[in-house]
């Protein structure tokens, strides 16, 4: 399965021209902004296409950068060009991380996920949104021909970005799931199956068409040092004085 700029190309065009693209965005939108609006900071990255780009306005955090290998007609302010393989971004600079739907589409998820967590500070949180292998999106997926974005894309479970997400010292704070429609392209039989979101919420919360993981990362606290003294201390004493200088004990006199 062939990743890469083209395939990212797709799954941006995609989110802007059809249908079930534009109801994704706004989606995960409504939910994220929902999840995040307790957690601040300055600066919040988005690593991913530039139609996402707007997922950002779903925190509260003011700074909004965009991470990706794609240029985009309306310039960003700041918009970063680069290849996802190294993100060029100083280690434990930034409070918040989006990577959404990116893990599926780059031939080395693991290595991407690694180098998104390398710039979260301390305290810091990533969000990871993923489809569903186990839903209606991915039987989509697996019945269908053509590949083109999404269903193009590698499914990865969620336990397994879970798993990525606590051998990079993450905290995993929430999870949810969303989309429990069936992936339709009708606009009108999708509206009419509304009922199964909330059905779906209730009574299988984990067949949901995609997923939303927000991580914490840790505080590695500090070993104290204990003063190894070697230096023999018989020859000075404490002076009973109030600012406590140390003299040197004078020998006696012969």
């Amino acid at each position: 399965m062939a990743h890469g700029y083209h395939t990212l190309q797709h799954w941006n065009q995609w989110l802007h021209r059809q249908f079930l693209g534009n109801k994704l965005l706004d989606a995960e939108q409504k939910v994220l902004k929902d999840m995040l609006k307790r957690h601040f900071g300055k600066h919040a990255v988005l690593i991913g296409v530039p139609q996402q780009y707007h997922l950002l306005d779903s925190s509260v955090i003011p700074f909004h950068t965009l991470v990706s290998p794609l240029s985009h007609r309306e310039e960003h302010p700041g918009e970063i060009e680069a290849n996802l393989q190294d993100v060029p971004i100083l280690t434990g600079s930034t409070d918040l991380v989006m990577l959404p739907h990116t893990l599926e589409f780059v031939e080395h998820p693991r290595h991407l996920l690694a180098e998104a967590c390398r710039i979260v500070k301390p305290e810091g949180l990533i969000v990871v949104v993923g489809f569903n292998p186990f839903s209606a999106w991915g039987i989509r997926k697996l019945f269908t021909r053509r590949k083109s974005a999404p269903w193009s894309g590698n499914f990865i479970n969620a336990q397994k970005i879970k798993n990525w997400l606590r051998l990079s010292d993450f905290e995993i704070e929430q999870q949810k799931s969303i989309l429990f429609r069936p992936p339709v392209d009708h606009e009108k039989l999708y509206q009419k199956l509304t009922f199964l979101e909330r059905m779906g919420s209730i009574c299988c919360p984990f067949i949901g068409g995609a997923y939303i993981i927000i991580a914490r990362a840790k505080v590695i606290p500090l070993t104290p040092i204990r003063m190894q003294w070697k230096q023999r201390l018989s020859n000075l004493r404490i002076a009973p004085t109030i600012t406590g200088t140390i003299a040197r004990q004078s020998e006696p006199h012969t």
